[in-house]
């Protein structure tokens, strides 16, 4: 799977072995790449699709995903959720279904895992010292409280050293997700430029800091800017000073 199939799930692997040569990963892809389960869901599945001219060998493992204070994921093993199977060889042109299952759960706040999709590396037909890469898919699984009750808080909105900061607390009992924030830059009525900053996951609890850099800060006098998340739009504006933008 190259670069198309690439998105906000997908993690990469760089697994050096002894080489001069370069290998690259196989191409496949995972479908669906996100679930959504309820307590009462028994289980659901995945197919690995193998789209490349080899077989290709695959590990899978579940693990608990949380955000620390600073909005950074957090991977601990977990049980909770069943899979099968765990290792296994895909022929080419072959699909293969991961099954899935919940533990009994009944969560008041949501809980939150990702079941990784690594590719196992082949060790055939190499020669000397080699660079592998292999890929892994970290897909959201999200277990739904009873009743989602949304609240979040914008904690911080500032412009300073010409980087823009939009920070956002997640006081909800589920994720939000934040899909982009797109910033407008004014001198007066004119717009001198126009940019997106990219959105990720804010789990329930957790905050999350947004940064983008201003490239014509010293050429305005203020900001426009749009969070568009899965759960709601904010709309708001900074005024720009020429402290804003110098150090």
């Amino acid at each position: 799977m190259r670069g198309h199939f690439l998105s906000l799930f997908l993690l990469f692997s760089l697994i050096s072995l002894i080489s001069v040569n370069t290998t690259n990963a196989g191409e496949w892809r995972i479908s669906p790449i996100r679930i959504e389960m309820s307590a009462q869901d028994k289980s659901t599945s995945i197919t690995v699709i193998n789209e490349d001219k080899v077989p290709i060998n695959f590990q899978v493992k579940a693990m608990e995903w949380t955000q620390d204070e600073n909005g950074k994921d957090v991977y601990i093993d977990s049980d909770d959720i069943i899979f099968f199977p765990k290792v296994f060889t895909l022929a080419p042109g072959k699909e293969r279904l991961i099954r899935i299952g919940l533990k009994a759960l009944t969560p008041i706040k949501e809980k939150t895992y990702r079941l990784f999709v690594e590719e196992i590396p082949s060790q055939q037909n190499k020669e000397g010292v080699a660079l592998q890469i292999a890929l892994k898919f970290g897909i959201p699984i999200f277990v739904k409280p009873l009743r989602e009750d949304t609240k979040w808080e914008i904690t911080k909105k500032m412009v300073s050293n010409s980087i823009f900061h939009l920070q956002m607390e997640n006081k909800s009992n589920h994720h939000l997700q934040v899909h982009y924030i797109r910033i407008k830059g004014y001198a007066g009525e004119k717009e001198v430029f126009s940019k997106d900053i990219k959105g990720w996951y804010v789990l329930s609890g957790a905050k999350r800091l947004f940064s983008g850099k201003l490239e014509e800060c010293n050429k305005i006098d203020k900001i426009l800017f749009q969070l568009v998340s899965n759960g709601f739009t904010f709309d708001d504006k900074i005024d720009i000073s020429k402290e804003s933008c110098n150090p």
